[in-house]
């Protein structure tokens, strides 16, 4: 809203009847971020000094214009003269270049916040989002992040090129207004070029009217007439002017506000004034008209107010103090990104806008909060819409950063009753039912105090409890601990706590919930308190050593008592999984870096220089990854720990370990690894703990150079997954599952000089038994294994050439890890290091020997469960096995029933055994064959008693040439098929490979026992074993008569179906073949006789099944299958005729159908017309 001039006071201004141009010499600086300001032109003497120092008016506008609304001046004083009213308007103009280049991109300076870490964003990258005519970044979602990815200047760089371009044309500033014309280059698309290959668009030369107004060094408001002049930021042509005006103030006509110029002007001049304008800007004639009525009109309000509208003379009282952000603007633009928050250029620009908070913040500007308002507002509507995944993931990261950025917000020094505004705006949002709950953790709260219904705000409302009144905290804000003024002993006795704010050196801690201390840090370093915040991070990472080394000698002074610690779940998620991340705000505070003034104040206080601050982030940031914390429940609260500990490792990992970081770190590692259950590393952690496996590849990779011996210490205790351990829940329970559980360490620290085991038997001892059926309770136990098998990786890789630490190594891997793709990748990664050396000429034996080792463990995991990889670990293992040799091969068969199922141990395992690429792969002498074959021999006919159903015919197929092996094959199935263990199919194969390979007498006995277990009922006519029973009939007539009449008892018995009965009976009574050598000499060439022994049992059985199938098939017989049942009874009457009454039976059996079956008068004409 533009301020009223009263008309009425014309000695507001006096001796104004001319107006002059104001002007005054300046010069140009850069600021802290190298950017151009406007300061007065002061003489230079020779020497370099200011001899001539800026006027007590100048120094006195410069002021005044910064806080002061012209309105206030205009009120206060009846008599302003017009130098200082022209002073006043020129220093009312903005004067830094960084303050235009805020408003003019959504990205940061390389000195700003990035989202969710502090990152140095390149100059060229800078303005990301912007669209491709570079007008104002982050409008539309379609053109977001164009310009950064392509790589394109900013709108800031833009408007500065512009400006050095001459394009702005008439720039005029007319009290707080300034206007210009800037001419730029834009594609017309009406106007196009041919070239060789395409069409281009021409580039045309458009002028855009630009206009701004500002107030106390703040634009309030801008317009410009291209495609992006109404957005949120400012467009290019906004930047030239605005550039322009800061560079070359001189070149500007500046004018007092129009009220002033038309208080000179008489009734006439007024009149020819306003017909003027109305010629030249026809549009307006409506709203002139429109005014003039109003004045005609004694009682309307225009008549009744005094004085009227000026845009040139500034802002009121009612006036905001802030640069122009228009909220419905910054509303729609943010509800259109989180509409298409799943594409990723919407979520940058969405990361941007939190970073424009941030960059905001730092500069105390308040359009911060505005713009988090805004933007909290518009994810609490869109929270109840998320569909996607991926939209979920984003809004929760931003819901993440806004609850810390309004922790800092409320925290922030700031008026109280703003302070209460924002308090009593939070609580609101937070009884929202689309207001997203808190991680499931009891100590995510400011105050270790957990209540039902927490949200995201909850801990922005609890900081409003908080205060920065406390003496010792503004002693440490303060710097009182200078290199110079040393806090004594003395001071300590009368300062608010005593003794426990200091520690032994006289250095100040701050015993506050690390949570909450370090929102305080965050608070003051996110808005410009640079210093503070860096004393601030200091107390609290001296308070977290002095803590950590107090709760370890508490530790060891419970163990030289003998005194049991409880092993709970003490330390919740810890810090690392808090939601505030503290450790992030201390680590980016102690490594920032900063102004060159900064660092001269730090430098002069005690462990602030940026050595100090690097050492003393280095180890807060080891001692909080390394403490004990439990996994949180819910499936995101996993995952954000398992990203926010990797982040603080790549931290850890920027500060190469130096010489003077070796000690803190081997310190702090040993502490880890005494310091019980608080510590990650310690013996005895909760069942719930995180595992350290990455933490520890970190140690390991940084300590193996320094102290080997550390550093395998560190990595064999971090193998372990606690969840998975079930020797860790009874851990104390005896100490001989103590030492079991810490044998590895244990061997470790007490290994004596003694002599080392040769290679073939160091790796003798058999593998712990692993409980492979666990519940994973966890959803991110991928992630955890795989950061567990890059452990074991380099584990296994440096202790190469160590017989003691393979050993240890390899147990560690059997005793923890779980998952068997991992384990069998480590058996390639250990044969890869024993077989490709550089300049060895023989592959390593021991790492062979682990390699071997590891591929058993893996079949011995999986010889329940199985895997669609086991037949590539089977062929592995006895590729392993080969490579080192027979004894190995030998092994491997000897104890084939740990490794491999009897189907896997006779078929892959034995036919890769006794090939002839093993046998020239090991150079093995006939001897050595021999035993070889003898030993896979014994292995099938173990495997053949074991499941001689799968595995009966194989084993016969093996051990074909070694008769002993054969013959114990043999009487292993005969001994099955009388358990019942084996069933008639499988042995009537084995019978048919005995046969073919001229064992019919032990053919047949195989075939008569399977004979023995057949069921042929009395409908199934296409029984599988039919042309079996066929072939076993054939059989036995070759043997002789006493075979014939044993089977065809069997068969009696076992057999019921008629078409069957008679197929046999069929077989028995045809020509003799050429295999029936001992029936041809009593019968020549006819077949037996089925009415005399021993064919007649089964005639008598084939004719009373055909009686019964008949009758059985007539009960329920329909018309269709009249047909089938005349070629049945076919069938039934040549049975009949192969027994000497058999035709006077089938006459008696069709009588006595149709006396009985009367009522099938069809079926009966079609008997009779066949069969008489």
């Amino acid at each position: 809203m533009k301020r009223v001039n009263d008309f009425g006071n014309s000695s507001c201004y006096p001796g104004r009847s001319k107006y002059a141009r104001f002007e005054e010499p300046f010069r140009q600086t850069r600021n802290k971020s190298g950017l151009k300001s406007n300061v007065p032109h002061t003489h230079t003497c020779k020497q370099g000094s200011l001899c001539c120092p800026a006027t007590l008016a100048d120094i006195s506008a410069k002021m005044a214009a910064s806080k002061i609304p012209f309105q206030l001046v205009e009120e206060r004083y009846t008599r302003v003269p017009e130098p200082v009213v022209m002073k006043f308007i020129t220093w009312s103009f903005p004067r830094s270049e960084a303050d235009i280049q805020r408003y003019s991109a959504l990205a940061c300076d390389s000195d700003e916040y990035s989202f969710g870490k502090k990152t140095a964003v390149p100059s060229e990258q800078r303005g990301q989002g912007s669209d491709q005519e570079g007008h104002r970044p982050g409008l539309r979602p379609d053109h977001a992040g164009s310009a950064n990815l392509d790589g394109q200047e900013t709108t800031f760089k833009q408007g500065i090129a512009l400006t050095n371009n001459g394009a702005v044309q008439q720039p005029m500033q007319i009290g707080f207004h300034l206007s210009g014309a800037v001419q730029d280059k834009t594609n017309d698309s009406s106007q196009q070029q041919f070239t060789e290959h395409s069409f281009q668009k021409k580039l045309t030369t458009r002028t855009y009217n630009v206009a701004v107004t500002f107030d106390r060094c703040k634009v309030t408001s801008s317009t410009c007439n291209c495609q992006d002049g109404e957005a949120i930021f400012f467009c290019r042509h906004i930047v030239a002017l605005l550039i322009y005006r800061l560079r070359n103030p001189t070149k500007v006509k500046i004018r007092a506000p129009i009220s002033d110029s038309l208080q000179q002007l008489n009734r006439d001049q007024l009149q020819k004034l306003t017909q003027y304008l109305l010629t030249r800007h026809v549009h307006v004639l409506p709203t002139a008209q429109e005014i003039a009525d109003r004045f005609c009109d004694p009682g309307s309000h225009i008549n009744v107010v005094h004085g009227a509208p000026d845009p040139t003379a500034g802002a009121g009282f009612q006036d905001d103090d802030r640069w122009n952000l228009d909220d419905s603007d910054v509303s729609k633009h943010v509800r259109g990104l989180l509409a298409q928050c799943s594409s990723k250029s919407s979520a940058q620009q969405l990361y941007s806008m939190m970073r424009k908070v941030r960059e905001m913040m730092k500069v105390r500007d308040n359009n911060g909060a505005r713009l988090l308002t805004l933007i909290t507002k518009e994810l609490l509507q869109h929270s109840s819409h998320m569909r996607s995944q991926q939209s979920n993931n984003v809004c929760s990261q931003l819901w993440d950063e806004i609850g810390l950025l309004w922790i800092c917000v409320i925290l922030y020094p700031s008026d109280q009753q703003e302070k209460e505004s924002f308090l009593k705006q939070l609580k609101t949002w937070s009884s929202d039912s689309q207001c997203p709950s808190e991680d499931d953790s009891a100590d995510f709260s400011l105050f270790r105090s957990s209540s039902p219904d927490r949200t995201v705000l909850s801990r922005a409302i609890e900081a409003g409890s908080l205060t920065w009144l406390d003496q010792h905290l503004n002693v440490i804000l303060c710097g009182k601990n200078t290199k110079s003024s040393r806090i004594t002993g003395e001071e300590i006795s009368h300062h608010s706590g005593g003794s426990a704010n200091f520690n032994s050196k006289g250095q100040p801690l701050w015993h506050e919930h690390i949570p909450t201390a370090c929102a305080r840090v965050e608070a003051l370093r996110s808005y410009g308190y640079t210093i503070e915040a860096v004393r601030l991070a200091v107390a609290i990472a001296r308070t977290i050593r002095e803590s950590t080394v107090n709760k370890y000698k508490t530790y060891q002074q419970c163990q030289q008592q003998k005194e049991a610690l409880p092993v709970e779940r003490n330390n919740g998620c810890g810090l690392v999984g808090h939601p505030l991340n503290p450790i992030r705000i201390l680590f980016e505070t102690l490594t920032s870096s900063y102004d060159a003034s900064d660092e001269e104040v730090l430098k002069q206080e005690e462990g602030c220089s940026q050595e100090s601050l690097r050492r003393e982030a280095f180890e807060v940031c080891l001692l909080a990854v390394g403490e004990q914390r439990c996994m949180p429940r819910t499936t995101r609260a996993q995952e954000k720990m398992l990203a926010r500990e990797k982040q603080l490792i790549d931290y850890i990992k920027q500060l190469t370990p130096e010489e003077d970081l070796i000690p803190i770190l081997r310190n702090v590692t040993n502490l880890l690894l005494e310091g019980g259950s608080r510590s990650g590393f310690g013996k005895h952690v909760h069942r719930e703990s995180m595992p350290m496996h990455s933490f520890a590849t970190y140690l390991f990779n940084a300590l193996h150079s320094h102290d080997r011996k550390l550093a395998f210490k560190v990595g064999v205790q971090a193998m372990r997954i606690p969840i998975l351990d079930t020797t860790n829940d009874q851990s104390q329970c005896s100490d001989n599952r103590n030492r079991a559980t810490r044998s590895p360490v244990h061997r470790l620290e007490h290994r004596s000089e003694r002599n080392r085991e040769n290679a073939e038997g160091i790796f003798e001892s058999s593998p712990p038994q692993l409980n492979l059926n666990y519940s994973a309770t966890w959803s991110v136990m991928g992630d955890i294994e795989t950061r567990q098998y890059d452990l074991a990786s380099a584990l296994l890789e440096s202790a190469k050439g160590d017989v003691m630490l393979l050993r240890m190594v390899v147990e560690s891997i059997q005793r923890n890890v779980r998952n068997t793709s991992h384990v069998f990748q480590l058996s390639h990664d250990a044969f890869k290091c024993a077989t490709f050396q550089t300049g060895a000429t023989a592959p390593d034996p021991t790492m062979l020997h682990v390699a071997m080792q590891l591929s058993m463990q893996v079949l011995r995991m999986t010889m329940q469960g199985g895997t669609w990889r086991r037949t590539e670990m089977v062929g592995w293992l006895v590729t392993c096995a080969t490579e080192i040799g027979l004894s190995a091969l030998m092994s491997v068969i000897k104890s084939w029933y740990t490794l491999f199922t009897p189907v896997e141990a006779c078929t892959m395992v034995a036919s890769c055994v006794i090939s002839a690429n093993t046998a020239m792969r090991l150079n093995l002498d006939p001897r050595q064959r021999e035993e070889l074959y003898q030993n896979v021999c014994q292995m099938a006919v173990q495997c053949a008693v074991k499941d001689p159903q799968s595995c009966a015919l194989c084993s016969l197929t093996l051990s074909e040439t070694f008769t002993a092996a054969f013959d114990n094959v043999y009487h292993v199935i005969i001994d099955a098929s009388n358990k019942r263990r084996i069933d008639s199919g499988q042995l009537y194969t084995t019978a048919r490979y005995l046969d073919q390979r001229g064992f019919h007498a032990r053919a047949f006995a195989v075939a008569y026992a399977a004979t023995r277990r057949l069921r042929v009922p009395f409908n199934h006519d296409a029984h599988p074993a039919a042309n079996d029973l066929l072939w076993t009939t054939q059989l036995a007539q070759s043997l002789g008569m006493q075979e014939l009449e044993d089977l065809i008892n069997i068969i009696v018995n076992k057999v019921r179906c008629a078409s069957v009965l008679s197929d046999v009976l069929r077989t028995c009574t045809s020509s003799i073949s050429g295999r029936l050598p001992n029936c041809a000499g009593s019968y020549g060439n006819r077949g037996l006789r089925a009415d005399r022994p021993p064919l007649r049992p089964l005639l008598e059985a084939a004719i009373s099944a055909y009686v019964s199938t008949i009758h059985s098939k007539l009960s329920h017989i329909s018309p269709r299958h009249y047909t089938e049942f005349i070629d049945f009874l076919n069938k039934a009457r040549d049975t009949f005729l192969m027994a000497p009454d058999g035709y006077t039976e089938f006459s008696r059996l069709l009588a006595n159908l149709k006396t009985i079956y009367k009522g099938k008068k069809k079926l009966l004409n079609l008997v009779t017309l066949r069969f008489g």
